[in-house]
């Protein structure tokens, strides 16, 4: 688990790709909201359900101790075995993250994850460095990420981190607000899908300057799962 100021690292140290076929028609993706400007920040799960985006990890980014399964929608890292996949110019080299092929660039996004272990979810630039310098989650400041860093929740951006005293929750979540640069991490908590909510674990008021990507750092003997929405 993290310790207390640390930041996830770049120097912390996928399944075989199957042979192309015939590709299947795909089913129309669905239109986002058309973005309406000046309205207040959503503050229940219900309201922040309105913005649920689909996403999709994007292997084409992991690094190679990341594996990805369940239709790109879950990233592990169960063990210290590479996966052989080429090296190629968006793929992270050293932090072990993966983005997400979905971004937010004038509009409002949400989503949720569950995870288990030392995970720490974010969003990050389109444009964020994937091979040298500071590449890890929060490191720098084209990224933000937030995750239980073993006794509350640590916050990161730009290097420095915030404290946050909230319980474990094996399911997080963020809302983005691009053309507003508000970035929102939140734990959900409920049993059932009508007695989920959210709880605020932080927020950034910030310019954001350009497209953001999904982004997720995953420890050893750890995984992330994106959930899906309700009925779909």
């Amino acid at each position: 688990m993290p310790l207390p100021n640390y930041a996830p690292s770049s120097n912390e140290s996928m399944p075989v790709p199957k042979k192309a076929g015939r590709k299947s028609q795909a089913a129309p993706a669905e239109a986002p909201p058309v973005y309406e400007p000046n309205i207040h920040d959503p503050t229940t799960r219900a309201d922040h359900m309105k913005y649920w985006i689909p996403l999709s990890l994007d292997d084409k980014t992991a690094q190679k101790l990341l594996w990805i399964s369940e239709s790109n929608l879950k990233v592990s890292r169960m063990s210290e075995e590479v996966c052989p996949y080429p090296m190629r110019p968006e793929r992270f080299e050293h932090s072990p993250q993966v983005l997400c092929k979905e971004g937010l660039l004038g509009q409002r996004g949400y989503w949720e994850v569950d995870y288990d272990g030392w995970v720490v979810i974010g969003a990050v630039y389109e444009s964020m460095g994937r091979k040298d310098g500071p590449c890890g989650l929060g490191e720098n400041e084209s990224s933000w990420g937030a995750g239980w860093a073993g006794s509350c929740y640590h916050v990161w951006h730009n290097g420095e981190n915030v404290e946050v005293e909230l319980p474990l929750c094996n399911t997080m979540s963020i809302y983005l607000d691009q053309p507003a640069g508000i970035i929102k991490f939140f734990i959900v908590e409920g049993e059932g899908e009508v007695e989920k909510e959210v709880r605020l674990i932080h927020k950034f008021k910030t310019n954001l300057k350009e497209k953001i990507l999904p982004c997720f750092w995953v420890g050893s003997k750890s995984f992330c799962w994106i959930r899906k929405k309700e009925g779909q």
